[in-house]
């Protein structure tokens, strides 16, 4: 028995082929009906107002009849010059005016050649368009075009009547119709073009499900004539082809599984399990992870480049021993031996790494031990060596602590948005009762000028205490980017000349070094972050940091700001910006509390401008980095990813 089309993958192909055939079929067909719909309406208007001039036309003739004072029994046909019809037709802009018998004879025309003929339309076989002139109504011709012209005409036909109210006549109008000719070329244009392209396309289906399948039956047929178990796939029933196709490749990935596990038990008897322990060292050297293998004397048996590269590996690592291998990494070398000792793995293990400059990164290890395999595929028997696999977590970790760092900054927004309403009550209180004092000095008496000198030092204070309720403000209110395509050398350079009066007041020098590639980011948010960091740096190099023992000046002589700009190679498409200073420096004690809210090391700083820095930085999947040591500068960079919309567009500044 035959099975339906629908249950073989071939037959699928042929059904959802000839369906697309099919609705692009239908399409076509409603999309020309559409057209000739439009066109006919067109046609229709153009032909109503064809008759109405022809109506017009029979006026005016029956009119210069009255005039000239032309006599004719009821059932005459009055009779009009032809030239007086000609001129009647250039006036209007019509082809041609004609008189007509109502058997479709031309008794009178603009075109003296055409009296005496018959009128086509009218002695056409049906007698349909007399008819309904003998009842008082126009007749209106279908569009006439020749084949390849670029001109079609409209002809109308009025009904003449005499005092009887009778057809006694009729008139004929003929006028060019340039914008329906033209509609009607493209519908036919269009109508060939898509049949055509209907046919074209029936064609390429049914060689597109050749080629389509083509490989597809090779496969089912090479599957077929398979020796083994693959032969007589074909003949099975219950499947089709492509089942078959499946079951005969699992049944060559069955085989392939079954000759390796044969391969490396004759590899362990003839040449012993030093040669059998590392199956697959081409496998290891193309993994993008760190891969190292230790023997069971603890020796490193192979590793990998991303392992070199990881742990700082040189050339002769191979057959070291893991404690000379791995000294400066001790919770790696615990881990292996271990391992190496119990024979028991251990998985999603997190260690820090430092490397030769101090940077701190997070190594994800797994170790597991290396064991016999027996026939029946278990692996039993004592540890014949370790497997190690390393993965760089630092930039994980990082994103999970900004994304800690934004569900902080909300949190802290929710609650402080109330404290800090209350603040600013508060405050206008404050603030009122203070304008009360200075009003009531004002008036003289005794104490004036002291009163005068306490409300002065309230408002001073409360101006000191609302700036840093605005800054505590725009630190914890939530905010939505308005991201937009930023050029960050416009935007670096127009801060930096905003910020260079302030900097000549301090004598201190700006300037613009490297490249700055344009981002999509918040222009506003970065313009507040760039200026509180350029602040930040003029006031440290100014010695007002809050140390007692910083100099005013630095060591070379005079006070240096730097704005370097630079694509970030770990950041396809993003940005670093750094701020260099050669100030005092920052304490170390002082770093890991520097983007702390409200902690400052200044007389009068409120603690919020780097926390806005990093603020900024968050909302934008980004980070701000800090280089310090104490007497030689600071340098903060801050880090703008790519973001999905942008345009690296970068400039070159020097």
């Amino acid at each position: 028995m035959r099975e339906s089309p629908l249950r073989t993958y071939e037959g699928q192909i042929r059904i959802v082929l000839v369906l697309l055939v099919l609705f692009l079929a239908v399409a076509i067909y409603c999309n020309v009906h559409l057209l000739i719909i439009a066109r006919n309406a067109i046609q229709d208007e153009a032909g109503r107002r064809l008759g109405l001039e022809a109506d017009l036309v029979r006026a005016e003739l029956e009119r210069d009849q009255m005039l000239r004072g032309l006599r004719s029994g009821p059932e005459d046909v009055p009779y009009i010059p032809p030239t007086y019809l000609d001129r009647i037709a250039r006036v209007k802009g019509m082809v041609g005016i004609a008189i007509l018998s109502m058997d479709g004879g031309i008794l009178s025309s603009s075109d003296p050649r055409r009296v005496g003929q018959i009128d086509p339309f009218l002695s056409a076989p049906g007698g349909r368009a007399l008819g309904t002139l003998r009842i008082g109504r126009s007749v209106v011709t279908p569009l006439d075009r020749a084949a390849g012209s670029r001109h079609a005409t409209l002809a109308a036909y009025s009904p003449i009547r005499d005092r009887r109210r009778e057809s006694i006549a009729v008139i004929r109008v003929e006028q060019e119709v340039p914008v329906l000719a033209g509609v009607d070329r493209s519908l036919r244009a269009i109508a060939a073009l898509q049949a055509g392209g209907l046919v074209l396309l029936l064609v390429m289906v049914i060689l597109f499900a050749r080629w389509l399948l083509q490989p597809y039956r090779r496969l089912l047929s090479a599957a077929g004539g398979a020796p083994g178990t693959l032969s007589g796939l074909g003949r099975a029933g219950g499947h089709d082809g492509a089942d078959e196709l499946l079951l005969a490749f699992r049944g060559v990935l069955d085989k392939m599984r079954d000759q390796e596990r044969e391969l490396i038990t004759l590899e362990r008897r003839e040449g012993g399990v030093t040669d059998a322990l590392i199956p697959g060292e081409r496998l290891i050297g193309g993994m993008t992870s760190a891969v190292l293998v230790f023997d069971a004397r603890g020796r490193l048996a192979v590793t990998n480049a991303a392992a070199s590269r990881l742990l700082h590996l040189d050339g002769a690592a191979a057959g070291k021993s893991i404690a000379d291998l791995l000294a400066a990494h001790p919770r790696l070398v615990a881990l292996i031996e271990e391992s190496l000792a119990t024979g028991r793995g251990r998985s999603r293990e997190v260690l820090p790494l430092s490397g030769p400059s101090g940077k701190e990164t997070h190594l994800g290890a797994m170790v597991s031990p290396i064991r016999p395999v027996s026939p029946d595929g278990a692996a039993s028997g004592p540890v014949e060596g370790v497997i190690c696999l390393l993965a760089d977590l630092t930039e994980i970790k990082m994103l999970r602590e900004r994304v800690g760092l934004k569900e902080n900054l909300a949190s802290l927004g929710e609650m402080s948005a109330g404290i800090a309403h209350e603040f600013r009550n508060s405050l206008a209180a404050i603030q009122g009762f203070a304008r009360l004092i200075a009003r009531t000095a004002g008036r003289g008496g005794a104490g004036r000028e002291e009163a005068r000198e306490h409300a002065d030092a309230i408002l001073r204070e409360v101006e000191s205490v609302e700036k840093v309720v605005r800054d505590f403000l725009r630190y914890a209110r939530p905010a939505a980017l308005d991201l937009a395509d930023v050029d960050l050398e416009r935007l670096v350079r127009g801060e930096v000349a905003g910020f260079r009066e302030e900097c000549d007041a301090r004598g201190l020098s700006v300037v613009v070094k490297g490249s700055f590639p344009s981002v999509r980011a918040d222009e506003a948010l970065l313009r507040q972050a760039l200026n509180n960091l350029l602040r930040n740096a003029a006031e440290a190099i100014a010695g007002r940091n809050g140390s007692p023992d910083a100099p005013r000046e630095s060591s070379n002589g005079g006070g240096r700001i730097e704005v370097r700009g630079m694509p970030d190679p770990h950041l396809s498409g993003g940005a670093r910006i750094a701020i260099a200073d050669n100030g005092p420096g920052i304490a170390r004690d002082h770093l890991a509390r520097l983007f702390r809210p409200f902690f400052t090391t200044k007389d009068r700083g409120t603690g919020l401008g780097l926390a806005l820095v990093q603020k900024v930085a968050a909302l934008h999947d980004g980070r701000i980095e800090v280089d310090s040591e104490p007497g030689r500068g600071a340098v903060f960079t801050l880090v703008l990813p790519a973001r999905p919309g942008q345009h690296d567009t970068p400039g070159s500044l020097s």
